[in-house]
Protein backbone atom coordinates (compact mmCIF):
# COMPACT_ATOMS: atom_id res chain seq x y z
CA UNK A 1 0.00 0.00 0.00
CA UNK A 2 1.03 3.62 0.02
CA UNK A 3 2.29 3.01 3.71
CA UNK A 4 5.99 1.50 2.89
CA UNK A 5 7.39 4.87 2.01
CA UNK A 6 5.80 6.30 5.28
CA UNK A 7 7.08 3.65 7.08
CA UNK A 8 10.58 4.56 7.25
CA UNK A 9 9.83 7.54 9.38
CA UNK A 10 8.42 5.80 12.28
CA UNK A 11 9.88 4.82 15.49
CA UNK A 12 10.28 1.01 16.31
CA UNK A 13 7.13 1.72 19.09
CA UNK A 14 5.01 3.35 16.42
CA UNK A 15 5.29 0.50 13.45
CA UNK A 16 4.64 -2.14 16.05
CA UNK A 17 1.71 -0.28 16.82
CA UNK A 18 0.62 0.29 13.37
CA UNK A 19 1.91 -3.74 12.63
CA UNK A 20 -0.75 -4.55 15.97
CA UNK A 21 -3.44 -2.43 14.58
CA UNK A 22 -3.67 -4.24 11.08
CA UNK A 23 -3.30 -7.58 12.65
CA UNK A 24 -6.45 -6.62 14.96
CA UNK A 25 -8.58 -5.23 12.25
CA UNK A 26 -7.30 -8.48 9.38
CA UNK A 27 -8.81 -10.61 12.42
CA UNK A 28 -11.69 -8.82 12.31
CA UNK A 29 -12.08 -8.67 9.04
CA UNK A 30 -11.56 -12.65 8.66
CA UNK A 31 -14.05 -13.27 11.81
CA UNK A 32 -16.64 -11.03 9.87
CA UNK A 33 -16.48 -13.09 6.70
CA UNK A 34 -16.56 -16.12 8.09
CA UNK A 35 -19.52 -14.71 9.45
CA UNK A 36 -20.74 -13.83 6.36
CA UNK A 37 -19.96 -17.11 4.76
CA UNK A 38 -21.52 -19.16 7.41
CA UNK A 39 -24.69 -17.15 7.15
CA UNK A 40 -24.58 -17.42 3.29
CA UNK A 41 -24.35 -21.15 3.41
CA UNK A 42 -27.34 -21.23 5.78
CA UNK A 43 -29.24 -19.35 3.01
CA UNK A 44 -28.17 -21.17 0.38
CA UNK A 45 -29.62 -24.22 2.72
CA UNK A 46 -32.53 -22.52 3.18
CA UNK A 47 -33.22 -21.39 -0.81
CA UNK A 48 -36.63 -21.74 -2.04
CA UNK A 49 -37.91 -21.04 1.74
CA UNK A 50 -37.43 -17.51 0.95
CA UNK A 51 -36.54 -16.64 4.29
CA UNK A 52 -36.14 -12.66 3.83
CA UNK A 53 -34.46 -12.39 7.30
CA UNK A 54 -31.82 -13.82 5.98
CA UNK A 55 -31.38 -12.13 3.15
CA UNK A 56 -31.53 -8.72 5.54
CA UNK A 57 -29.08 -9.86 7.89
CA UNK A 58 -26.25 -11.21 4.86
CA UNK A 59 -26.76 -7.35 3.60
CA UNK A 60 -26.72 -5.75 7.03
CA UNK A 61 -23.35 -8.34 7.24
CA UNK A 62 -21.76 -7.06 3.78
CA UNK A 63 -22.65 -3.47 5.30
CA UNK A 64 -20.92 -3.91 8.37
CA UNK A 65 -17.45 -5.28 6.68
CA UNK A 66 -17.75 -2.71 3.77
CA UNK A 67 -17.92 -0.05 6.78
CA UNK A 68 -14.62 -1.90 8.58
CA UNK A 69 -12.68 -1.82 5.28
CA UNK A 70 -14.15 1.98 4.91
CA UNK A 71 -12.60 2.66 8.50
CA UNK A 72 -9.28 0.53 7.99
CA UNK A 73 -8.52 2.45 4.77
CA UNK A 74 -9.18 5.54 6.53
CA UNK A 75 -6.79 4.80 9.25
CA UNK A 76 -4.40 3.96 6.83
CA UNK A 77 -4.99 7.36 5.53
CA UNK A 78 -4.51 8.96 8.31
CA UNK A 79 -1.49 7.15 9.35
CA UNK A 80 0.59 8.22 5.77
CA UNK A 81 -0.41 11.77 6.30
CA UNK A 82 0.63 12.04 9.93
CA UNK A 83 4.32 10.34 9.07
CA UNK A 84 3.82 12.71 6.14
CA UNK A 85 3.87 15.58 8.76
CA UNK A 86 6.25 13.79 11.19
CA UNK A 87 8.53 13.96 7.93
CA UNK A 88 8.03 17.71 7.00
CA UNK A 89 8.65 18.44 10.91
CA UNK A 90 11.62 16.82 10.66
CA UNK A 91 12.93 18.38 7.54
CA UNK A 92 11.93 21.78 9.34
CA UNK A 93 13.76 21.24 12.13
CA UNK A 94 16.98 19.66 10.64
CA UNK A 95 16.62 22.96 8.46
CA UNK A 96 16.90 25.16 11.82
CA UNK A 97 19.24 23.09 13.52
CA UNK A 98 21.81 23.86 10.54
CA UNK A 99 20.61 28.08 10.87
CA UNK A 100 21.34 27.21 14.58
CA UNK A 101 25.12 26.27 13.53
CA UNK A 102 25.62 28.83 10.89
CA UNK A 103 24.55 31.22 13.33
CA UNK A 104 27.02 29.87 16.37
CA UNK A 105 29.94 29.91 13.36
CA UNK A 106 29.26 33.02 12.92
CA UNK A 107 28.84 34.34 16.57
CA UNK A 108 31.94 32.64 17.12
CA UNK A 109 33.96 34.48 14.46
CA UNK A 110 32.60 37.98 15.62
CA UNK A 111 33.71 36.88 19.19
CA UNK A 112 37.28 35.87 17.81
CA UNK A 113 37.76 39.22 15.56
CA UNK A 114 37.17 41.22 18.65
CA UNK A 115 39.26 39.90 20.48
CA UNK A 116 41.86 40.34 17.85
CA UNK A 117 40.57 44.33 18.27
CA UNK A 118 40.83 44.43 21.57
CA UNK A 119 44.60 42.89 21.17
CA UNK A 120 45.37 45.50 18.69
CA UNK A 121 43.85 48.46 21.03
CA UNK A 122 45.59 47.26 24.23
CA UNK A 123 49.32 46.81 21.72
CA UNK A 124 48.05 50.38 20.38
CA UNK A 125 47.71 51.89 24.14
CA UNK A 126 50.65 51.00 25.60
CA UNK A 127 52.48 51.73 21.94
CA UNK A 128 51.01 55.21 23.18
CA UNK A 129 52.13 55.18 26.39
CA UNK A 130 55.75 53.90 25.74
CA UNK A 131 55.79 57.16 23.34
CA UNK A 132 54.49 59.31 25.81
Amino acid sequence: MGLAASKDTLTPEEKAAEDAKHAQVAVMKQSLMKKVQDHEDRLHAMEGKGDPHLAVFKQEMLQVVDEHLQEHAQMEAEQEQLANYKKELLEKVDEHMDELHRAEDKAADVAKFKEEMMQKVDAHVQAVSVAK
